[in-house]
């Protein structure tokens, strides 16, 4: 008989189904997970509970006494005002419902970098950022995107503007201009809370040149906390590797707790 040291429950906040697990023993602090484009949380499981390697990050974490929460937060929300709201329930719930810390860390995967952006100049509950592969840099990422659909002749249109369009709920004419107000990298990289980036050099699908050395660059120039781990060679989300430093990550947790 398997005896798990940890609680976990799936629970539904405001018509988000969003995953709680709660350690034997409780640090007082909590992480509040951001996925990927492929990122779902259903009433029994979530992309993170169907791939070991991200799981075995979620048991790291529990054993070190985080409380950890992960919401549904609309998919492929490209950091809309919705999923925004969706984390500002599930933070409420966890603090009422766990007892946590008001404060708490996020981290970020590829497409869930944008939230973790808007939420870093938002609202007043952030102690720390870690990033995974993050995608930082909206109007470059397109023209990346754009270029390489070009030269490839492939049959497809813009699939980052139309997607941010969609998301978002505004009309494709205007995503030009709604882009450079809502996710201008210089305003949203200024926010004063310690961010670490673990990112790879093999990455095709979301770069590090464009988006997290620029993010990087920035925050250097306006002297605010960050660290950057790069990963030679390795691809998007492969196997893991730039979320299998569960030691560095909770390394960088406990550094920002004092």
């Amino acid at each position: 008989m398997i005896i798990l040291a940890f609680r976990e429950q799936f629970v539904n906040i405001d018509g988000q189904w969003a995953y709680i697990g709660q350690p034997k023993k409780s640090n007082g602090y909590g992480v509040i997970f951001l996925g990927g484009s492929m990122a779902f949380v259903s009433n029994n499981s979530s992309d993170w509970h169907e791939d070991l390697n991200k799981k075995a990050l979620f048991h790291s974490l529990l054993e070190e006494g985080y409380t950890i929460g992960y919401s549904n937060a609309h998919g492929a929300n490209f950091g809309n005002d919705t999923a925004l709201q969706d984390i500002k329930n599930l933070h409420k719930y966890m603090v009422k419902e766990t007892g946590i810390n008001f404060s708490v860390h996020l981290f970020a995967i590829s497409m869930g970098g944008l939230l973790a952006l808007r939420l870093m100049r938002s609202v007043d509950f952030i102690q720390s950022v870690a990033f995974s592969q993050p995608l930082l840099n909206v109007k470059e990422q397109r023209k990346y995107e754009n270029d390489y659909i070009k030269r490839n002749n492939l049959d497809m249109d813009d699939p980052t503007g139309h997607a941010i369009a969609l998301s978002h709920e505004i009309d494709y004419s205007t995503v030009d201009a709604y882009i450079d107000k809502t996710f201008a990298l210089e305003k949203l990289a200024l926010a004063p809370i310690p961010c670490k980036i673990w990112h790879s050099t093999g990455d095709e699908n979301v770069p590090v040149e464009i988006n997290a050395l620029p993010f990087v660059e920035l925050r250097i120039k306006h002297k605010l906390q960050i660290a950057l781990e790069v990963t030679p060679g390795v691809g998007h989300d492969k196997n893991g590797a730039c979320y299998s430093d569960h030691k560095g990550i909770i390394q960088f947790f406990h550094q920002n707790e004092k």
